[in-house]
């Protein structure tokens, strides 16, 4: 049997290895997503815990609600932050999803050109077999009718 040869095998595994690469790429988003959601959590708390708090003075009054304002902004910062995140994570999806398909294209033609050379190598071997065959009974039939002759 013959040996199978992919021309396209090299951009199979450029393939395979772009897509390999957006899957870290997607894992770094998560993981800087779970990061962000963490952090908001933390500051929503924070600002939750602030507003238990209050002051016996006027001016600790106003120094709290200076820190409860400064503690809604950053609230807020990471809510925007952790949106960017989510959206990133959506484009690293998407961008995994294009590779995979990528991928998968390349995969379909080998495996479609592997079907291919498979069945010539079949129809190969049965012609060789048919030619062995016919020499195997052709060669009997020379060697009777030799021996009826003489």
């Amino acid at each position: 049997m013959g040996r199978f040869y992919f021309r396209l095998e090299p951009v199979l595994k450029c393939r395979a290895v772009k897509e390999e690469q957006k899957i870290q790429a997607l894992a770094r988003a998560q993981r800087e997503e779970v990061e962000r959601e963490e952090q908001l959590k933390a500051a929503a708390e924070e600002y939750l815990e602030s507003m238990k708090q209050g002051g016996r003075t006027l001016w600790e009054l106003q120094q709290w609600a200076v820190y409860r304002d400064l503690l809604r902004q950053q609230v807020r910062a990471k809510a925007s932050e952790l949106d960017l995140a989510a959206e990133r994570v959506a484009e690293c999806r998407a961008e995994l999803l294009g590779a995979r398909q990528d991928r998968l294209t390349v995969e379909k033609v080998k495996e479609r050109r592997y079907a291919i050379f498979l069945e010539e190598e079949a129809c190969k071997e049965r012609r060789q077999n048919d030619e062995v065959s016919q020499l195997v009974f052709t060669g009997r039939a020379f060697k009777s009718s030799t021996k009826g002759g003489e």
